[in-house]
């Protein structure tokens, strides 16, 4: 009976149930406390590109050129050097499991209370967006096939393509070699055959990532792993060391947040008002960077620390960025 039921969801892959039904949720969030990444000094090898550097480190390709003062068309040479931000607030939901932020287009991964590191998503599309909610992990499956739920099938034929309803296991197949299913109706977290779609939200609703690292992760992940997926484009942590960080991400469903309100209302509840520089929260939520920056309030006698604390153990950033809001569609 339960792999019967598991099938039926599978018949519903990125399907219809979520478009335009995105569950509301408190996009204040948590107050947290463990600040990861750093700023590194990189120098210019041959061949290498602006955008292929943010890809790697897990930072939009425009905030990396205007940090380092780059202009059109973004050629790098050999032997310059570039100074990199990957300064980010991780999102401890959970202690064990996998959260989701969706306006940053991240997965965090725990394993026994601690961090282990993140990668970066796509996500449906604001008329498909992916819910939030507490789920779980229900069904694994490599070299899965996709059965074409017939509202994508519809889409397919508006769209004047060729109308399938099964896709078989292959280069062809959207959910790539790994397909994992979440207990949110019709929502998998999947490999996939583009790629170039990772780091935007441009899914029917269900989680995209990158073939090599969802090949890394799949092994690590058993059936009742829990799922959070959280609406969180503003983050604030308090670290060990005092330091208070913010970060900002795009309000990717155009929610019309305020962005300031949130980081008030986040400030007051945890009693921090005195103790930030509120003249560097506007520019951190103008740029919307997703750059994790202090904003502590310096008195005198203090010695100011700019960098993040280090990361407990396994922390990784080698992921995709958020580039942009257009994107091609399955």
């Amino acid at each position: 009976m339960r792999r019967l039921m598991i099938l039926i969801l599978l018949l519903g892959l990125c399907g219809p149930a979520w478009k335009g039904a995105e569950a509301a949720a408190p996009a204040g969030g948590n107050l947290y406390h463990q600040v990861a990444g750093c700023v590194e000094n990189y120098q210019v090898e041959k061949g290498a590109s602006l955008v292929r550097l943010a890809q790697e480190r897990g930072i939009k390709w425009s905030a990396l050129a205007r940090r380092n003062h780059l202009k059109p068309p973004y050629r790098l040479k050999k032997g310059m050097t570039l100074k990199i931000d990957t300064t980010h607030i991780v999102p401890d939901e959970l202690p064990d499991g996998l959260v989701i932020n969706l306006p940053e287009l991240d997965l965090y991964y725990f394993k026994d209370g601690t961090y282990q590191r993140r990668y970066t998503l796509a996500v449906g599309k604001p008329s498909w967006p992916t819910p939030t909610g507490n789920y779980k992990i229900i069904d694994k499956r490599k070299n899965p096939t996709w059965n074409v739920p017939e509202s994508i099938q519809e889409e397919m034929e508006d769209e004047g393509l060729e109308v399938v309803e099964k896709v078989p296991p292959g280069p062809k197949n959207p959910l790539g070699k790994f397909f994992m299913l979440t207990s949110a109706e019709g929502v998998g977290i999947h490999a996939t055959n583009r790629p170039w779609s990772v780091g935007y939200y441009a899914s029917h609703g269900c989680i995209r990532m990158l073939p090599n690292e969802i090949e890394k992760l799949f092994p690590q992940v058993t059936l009742g792993t829990p799922v959070k997926i959280i609406y969180r484009p503003v983050k604030m942590a308090l670290t060990a060391q005092g330091r208070i960080f913010l970060e900002a991400h795009p309000d990717i469903y155009q929610r019309k947040l305020d962005f300031m309100a949130l980081v008030k209302d986040l400030a007051q509840k945890n009693q921090l008002e005195e103790r930030i520089d509120w003249s560097r929260v506007p520019p951190i939520l103008k740029a919307k960077e997703g750059i994790a920056q202090d904003i502590t309030r310096d008195v005198p006698g203090d010695k100011p620390t700019t960098a993040a604390a280090p990361a407990p153990q396994h922390r990784e950033t080698t992921l995709f960025p958020l580039q942009g809001k257009e994107a091609k569609l399955e």
